[in-house]
């Protein structure tokens, strides 16, 4: 059967009310010569009968061709849906008053799709209820946070066959789904001008692929659902699974897959209008099409924000995720006429860090004017609203301007002799990390408390060599530091405490890998005159032990957070060489 004997039959098939032909003629884009000539066909093979209703014959023909079902992929942890995804997957956010998931299983049952698979990953109980309520089957993905799409059709591999593949925040207007297709496809809109997002199809006049390329200009882009056909699933399958496990794919989606392999797995493009199909890839663009999307996503966050603004959902805008730190995820938000940053905490520091401690410590920097951000911090579940500051340039550790304008910040800090009662040990916070690791990973285990005796003589020695305490922030580094203009802050004090201000001081030199002899450039700003051997000694033992703790930390938060581990090399680099330094000193004293 040809594809326009195929598209006119599936119309049949698909129960419609006739008014008058023309309307076949409009729906398959065909001439109604082309409608009367296959309705002859169709009436003498048996297929339709004189009224024009679909035969079990005709029925029979349409078998092959028929969807066994569909699969859809809801695994990814949505990092463009802040914050409505810090507590839902982002196919469970509600547009216009209806679940996204929910809309599509609803749409291709309607269709005839009886089948209906969900891979799920992140927050994958939340999704549970779908299989009560629809009857759909979950498959899990238990790579979803270090693999992309590819590895979610991996673990539905062996649903596959004539089978729609659809992600779970597809949004579609009218439904597109049906009961029968023709061929494998993918669908498309046109896309003027460059993408550097997405890719772009060429194909000939029947409008099989031919080839993709990325970036696209002014051409026919992937967007949307794609067909596996049998025949595609039966060679797309074995080159799946000889991909799945090579390193350096991790990130590939199953259409750079399919990419890669273009002339050996035959698929067309299906042609959409604008408007057939939406995606949406912020929050923003959730909004421009539906306004009333935060009251239909009553999530904390947003509650939150009201509670503390004394706002509307409606005053809330222009969300944009925020990519610094590493304990936490945040966002940027405008409220009114006013921007402001929701720090989210993350699971690393929801295990080490005391958020009644912290609060303690912004107020007592708050009154010092050191950090005048805050506005609201929540001592028992960690979540934060600040001022948001239009940062000028970026702190640079190796620009003396940036250094002067952190010493005065520090002097401030330390010369008021101001406390809140509490210390951040670095010992036996490093200590209970350990310990921790001993019951995960042996090996490593081993390795760090090699390292924890290595450190021993400097915590004895720096015990013996006490400097003034007071409050100190512990955790100085480029993107706690905003300067605007004159004006430095000081941001993120979740590790601070009552300490030793050599444990500030020191990162004044040890962020721009100076060499120990010169130091004396980068602390003269906070003296004010050139250092002591007794003083350098003591800061050199501080950045040991400083780096020794972070070092630790990474080992232990690598686990749960991939982008520590960029950082690791350098604070053990950093720990191994002052605390070289430190040693010998002290062996010859």
């Amino acid at each position: 059967m040809d594809k326009l004997s195929f598209d006119i039959l599936r119309w049949f098939a698909e129960s419609r009310v006739i008014n008058d032909l023309n309307t076949v003629s409009k729906d398959c884009c065909c001439s109604l010569t082309d409608v009367n000539k296959c309705l002859s066909e169709f009436i003498d093979n048996g297929w339709l009968n004189q009224s024009l209703e679909i035969t079990e014959a005709g029925l029979r023909v349409l078998e092959p061709y028929k969807v066994r079902n569909a699969i859809i992929l809801a695994a990814g942890m949505s990092t463009r849906f802040i914050p409505v995804s810090y507590e839902l997957p982002k196919g469970l956010i509600s547009v216009k008053g209806e679940v996204m998931t929910e809309r599509l299983i609803r749409q291709l049952q309607d269709a005839g799709v009886g089948e209906i698979v969900l891979v799920v990953g992140y927050k994958m109980e939340k999704f549970f209820y779908l299989r009560d309520k629809f009857g759909v089957k979950l498959v899990v993905n238990n790579e979803f946070a270090v693999k992309n799409t590819h590895s979610s059709i991996y673990a539905a591999r062996d649903y596959l066959s004539n089978t729609y593949i659809v992600c779970s925040d597809n949004y579609y207007p009218k439904n597109m789904f049906h009961q029968y297709e023709y061929r494998a496809f993918y669908c498309s809109v046109y896309l003027p001008g460059i993408s550097y997002v997405e890719r772009a199809f060429t194909f000939d006049e029947d409008m099989l692929v031919i080839d993709t390329n990325k970036p696209s200009q002014d051409q026919w882009i992937m967007y949307g659902h794609a067909y596996y056909s049998n025949d595609f699933t039966t060679r797309f399958k074995p080159i799946l699974e000889s991909y799945y496990g090579r390193p350096g794919i991790e990130y590939m989606y199953w259409e750079t897959i399919y990419a890669e392999n273009v002339n050996a797995l035959p698929m067309w493009v299906q042609k959409c209008k604008d408007g057939d199909i939406l995606e949406f890839d912020s929050m923003e663009e959730l909004k421009s099409f539906d306004p009333d999307y935060i009251s239909h996503n009553r999530v904390k966050v947003f509650e939150n924000i009201c509670n503390v603004l004394n706002c509307s959902f409606s005053d809330i805008s222009d969300i944009e995720p925020v990519k610094k730190g590493l304990n936490n995820r945040s966002f940027k938000f405008k409220c009114k006429d006013d921007c402001y940053i929701y720090r989210h905490p993350d699971i690393n520091a929801s295990k080490v860090i005391d958020r009644k401690k912290e609060a303690a410590s912004l107020y007592l920097a708050k009154s010092l004017g050191v950090d005048n951000t805050l506005i609201h911090i929540d001592e028992d579940e960690g979540w934060k609203i600040s001022k948001y500051i239009e940062t000028t340039e970026e702190f640079d550790f190796c620009d003396l301007r940036h250094i002067k304008m952190l010493s005065d910040k520090l002097k401030c800090l330390h010369d008021s002799k101001r406390k809140v009662g509490f210390t951040f040990n670095y010992k036996s916070e490093a200590d209970k990390m350990i310990e921790y690791e001993k019951f995960i990973d042996a090996l490593s285990y081993r390795k760090v408390e090699e390292l924890r005796q290595r450190m021993l003589p400097i915590f004895d020695w720096l015990s013996n060599h006490p400097w003034q305490k007071s409050l100190c922030h512990n955790d100085l580094y480029e993107p706690n530091l905003l300067v605007a203009g004159d004006n430095l802050t000081i941001i993120d004090w979740e590790f601070a405490g009552d300490n030793d201000i050599g444990y500030d001081i020191c990162k004044l030199f040890s962020l721009q890998n100076s060499k120990c002899e010169d130091i004396d450039k980068w602390l003269f700003p906070y003296f004010g005159r050139e250092t002591t051997g007794d003083e350098k000694l003591h800061l050199l033992s501080c950045a040991s032990i400083i780096y020794y703790y972070w070092y630790v930390w990474g080992i232990y938060a690598s686990r749960n957070n991939s982008g520590v581990s960029d950082y690791m090399i350098g604070w053990y680099d950093k720990m191994i060489r002052y605390s070289e330094e430190v040693l010998s000193k002290i062996d010859r004293g």
